[in-house]
């Protein structure tokens, strides 16, 4: 078991720590403490770089006079304590189950040294707790630096499929699943504790059928009559993947995306299983058994026709299977029910269809949202910059589905924008490319990730005779969005 530090183990309060630094006088680096701030600042102590270099940064970029104490001491405001209960558990993890335990965490030798006290229960000290102990600042790297990763893997000597990583970070659980390692995202640091009701699938896309079972879920854990956490369990790829080289899937949300869209709708964590071909050999029975005895997984919700688990030639397991498997568990296995919704059947497959059509509307409609494009912002050749409709051109995952090519009403945000996906007939018509105009908008988008909304098609993509037609043709279509 791989645990990281902040949130999942010790309890944080930014607040607290704003306050702290403002309190000091370095109210001016207040707003480093957000998490999604990259700030060479912070990120120099956590690669190892000297707590009186970081206090005398500090001091500059604030223009005050603080002690190199206070500013530690407003520094580790941000680390609240350890909750026993997170403790005893690990210790279960460590000395009853017979795991092995680790660490493995962004953080830097103020807080860390400050930080140990928390592990002095009943006598203890933090090494009683974890078998490895694995530091950025030690280390020299950073989450989601798969050298990170590589490092906990030789130095533990357990394959990556046989750990299992808790993070409240996306990003780091995205990194940790790329190594081929179990993880589960847990954005309050909290649902990892818990007794849980979970479901199962592959959740491509998180459609109307995806949410119908996901509100089961919900209320299955409501109404227990003691607390449950919710999770969906998915995988890394499809399983088509894996046993035909050929098959490159395409999805309707990549990884990433899935689980954004998994936590929206309300679940306390996601949890990522690496599909490897040693995954595909387990058992229904073994995977049970893992859910029960490493994820505390009480109640499992299955779907009408959903089934999982390796089986032998011939063999067909059935619901009834899974509830006489979950007796001898310890897991309560539940049937959802099916979504109805006047003969209309929504799944991954008739969404993919919709969506490589064209017909985004339908897909909106199927996905209950608006199907999106997540990616980096590039600098292109700015033809639209020159002829007055800037674009920012993305770069989206390789398996990322996208629409056939063409002209679309979408939106960034809450602005209105239009996209056209193609390889540009106007000026070179090779590379095919993502470029979308945002209106009422000039803020610099280089380097950063964006979200696309897609909300109807408006018209093929074709060459035009000149620059001064394709602008003609873009004012048409703005009126259209």
């Amino acid at each position: 078991m791989l645990f990281d530090f902040g949130a999942v183990i010790v309890s944080l309060d930014k607040q607290r720590c704003i306050q702290a630094l403002r309190q000091v006088g370095c109210g001016e680096i207040a707003s480093y403490v957000d998490e999604h701030r990259s700030e060479d600042l912070f990120h120099e102590i956590e690669l190892g770089g000297s707590n009186e270099n970081f206090c005398q940064e500090a001091r500059e970029k604030s223009h005050c006079n603080a002690t190199d104490e206070e500013i530690c001491w407003a520094w580790n405001e941000l680390l609240t304590g350890i909750p026993v209960e997170k403790l005893r558990i690990i210790q279960h993890y460590h000395d009853t189950l017979g795991y092995k335990t680790a660490l493995l965490s962004n953080t830097n030798w103020i807080h860390w040294e400050h930080s140990k006290k928390f592990f002095s229960a009943d006598g203890r000290k933090v090494e009683d707790y974890f078998d490895n102990i694995f530091l950025s600042c030690d280390l020299g790297m950073i989450k989601p630096d798969k050298r990170i990763y590589e490092e906990v893997i030789e130095k533990t000597g357990v394959s990556a499929d046989n750990i299992f990583f808790v993070d409240d970070s996306l990003t780091n659980s995205i990194g940790a699943i790329y190594m081929g390692i179990k993880t589960i995202h847990d954005p309050s640091g909290n649902a990892w504790m818990q007794p849980k009701a979970a479901i199962i699938g592959n959740f491509d896309g998180i459609h109307l059928g995806h949410q119908h079972i996901i509100n089961q879920l919900k209320e299955v854990a409501a109404d227990s009559p003691t607390p449950l956490a919710t999770m969906a369990i998915t995988f890394d790829r499809h399983p088509k993947a894996l046993f035909n080289c050929s098959f490159i899937p395409k999805y309707i949300t990549t990884l990433k995306e899935k689980e954004r869209q998994l936590l929206k709708t309300g679940l306390d964590c996601v949890a990522i299983m690496p599909f490897n071909e040693n995954f595909s050999k387990i058992t229904a029975y073994d995977f049970m058994k893992m859910l029960h005895d490493e994820m505390a997984v009480k109640v499992l919700v299955v779907g009408y026709d959903n089934r999982f688990g390796a089986k032998k030639e011939g063999q067909k397991e059935t619901f009834e299977d899974y509830q006489r498997y979950g007796k001898e568990i310890g897991i309560e296995v539940i049937q959802a029910t099916p979504r109805e919704d006047s003969g209309n059947h929504v799944s991954s497959s008739v969404v993919r269809k919709l969506i490589i059509s064209g017909d985004i509307e339908a897909a909106n409609k199927g996905l209950g949202r608006k199907f999106s494009i997540t990616g980096k912002v590039v600098k292109g050749h700015q033809n639209g910059r020159k002829i007055g409709f800037p674009t920012a051109n993305i770069i989206p995952q390789e398996d990322q589905l996208l629409p056939p090519n063409g002209v679309y009403a979408t939106r960034v945000g809450n602005h209105r924008a239009m996209t056209n996906i193609g390889t540009r007939p106007t000026f070179d018509g090779h590379r095919l490319t993502i470029e979308t105009y945002i209106l009422d908008f000039n803020e610099d988008l280089y380097d950063k990730e964006i979200t696309v909304e897609f909300e109807r098609y408006i018209r093929e993509e074709r060459p035009f005779s000149s620059p001064q037609e394709l602008m003609e043709q873009i004012k048409k279509d703005i009126k259209k969005i």
